[in-house]
């Protein structure tokens, strides 16, 4: 659930960035910062763990459906939630 949170916060904080940018230049660098912390950090993000442990389950991870979704979908979907409302709004 904590890297979930902090993940969230860090994504929001690279939304907010990219808002209050003018230029492009100035949105592509309030985004890759956020965003490169967290994969570095090894937070975790819901959506971003949608695609990447549902693709990890097709390529023949052992993993099931359940597993994911008990142990790292909900928790993470939590923190994500968290993060959003508490850290942040």
């Amino acid at each position: 659930v904590a890297k979930g949170i902090m993940c969230n916060w860090l994504v929001c904080l690279a939304i907010w960035g990219a808002l209050a940018s003018p230029s492009v230049s100035g949105k592509v660098l309030a985004i890759f910062w956020p965003i490169t912390a967290f994969v570095t950090l090894d937070f975790q993000h819901c959506v971003a763990n949608m695609f990447l442990i549902a693709q990890g389950i097709l390529a023949g991870a052992d993993i099931s459906a359940g597993q994911f979704l008990i142990g790292n979908l909900v928790p993470v979907t939590l923190g994500n939630i968290i993060g959003a409302t508490v850290f942040v709004a």
